[in-house]
């Protein structure tokens, strides 16, 4: 059983052992003199986990998804507002204000227009009954662990029907350093260890379907307002 944490409603997981800064190939053809720009260690904002346990169904991830961000204005590509994964995932790329970043398509890649200085996020939104674990990476970096980016690495774990918003790089049990669009010279890639200029510019996310023994089960008799299913003027109380 894997180990795992809880951002208030949402939780972490172990993985296997790929790199994950997106796809490899992709990453290394974009160097970061080619994006001028990266994603700085921002500022600290309050997010909370927990540790839980929760097993994958299967270690290759049902998905892989990259994004690569650029000061280039993207004027011939196909704007799309949400990214898919596998049809049960929506992604997007939020502000502070919750308002969506613009994704371009173009030649089977997705591409974003960056702005220094600005904050972001990876929002997530499941539309299935099952649970999901996200294991993400920002200029080749694990999210949580700020290590290179691994599918051996720990993820977020995304509930049935619910979102996930991923702030930034994980500082500690109650905070992370907001993901903040910088110059390429001081993106936190560029001022760790772990990090390599080659990866700037790229957003990378796996999909793991999770075994859980509390998965989410809808009732197909559900009713919010069942029509008069007794007739007394006033609540019953309970029978014993």
């Amino acid at each position: 059983m894997n180990k795992f944490y809880n951002i208030y409603n949402v939780l972490m997981i172990g993985l296997i052992s790929l790199i994950l800064s997106g796809c490899q190939q992709a990453i290394n053809s974009k160097a970061a003199n080619d994006r001028g720009i990266g994603t700085q260690w921002g500022d600290g904002v309050e997010s909370h986990v927990r540790e839980v346990k929760l097993d994958r169904i299967n270690n290759t991830p049902i998905d892989v998804a990259v994004i690569h961000y650029s000061k280039k204005v993207f004027v011939h590509g196909k704007k799309v507002q949400e990214l898919m994964l596998n049809g049960d995932v929506g992604m997007s790329i939020i502000d502070d204000n919750n308002n969506k970043w613009s994704l371009f398509k173009q030649n089977d890649e997705i591409n974003m227009l960056g702005e220094e200085g600005k904050s972001y996020q990876l929002y997530y939104v499941n539309y299935s009954r099952n649970t999901y674990e996200i294991v993400a990476t920002v200029d080749g970096l694990d999210v949580i662990n700020g290590k290179a980016g691994s599918l051996n690495n720990s993820g977020y774990i995304l509930r049935p029907y619910s979102t996930l918003s991923i702030k930034g790089f994980r500082k500690n049990d109650s905070e992370v350093a907001s993901f903040t669009f910088s110059q390429a010279s001081k993106a936190y890639a560029n001022h760790t260890d772990e990090g390599s200029a080659n990866n700037i510019g790229v957003i990378g996310t796996a999909i793991f379907q999770l075994e859980s023994g509390n998965q989410y089960k809808k009732s197909p008799n559900s009713n919010a307002f069942p029509a008069d299913s007794y007739n007394s003027k006033y609540a019953k109380p309970p029978r014993y």
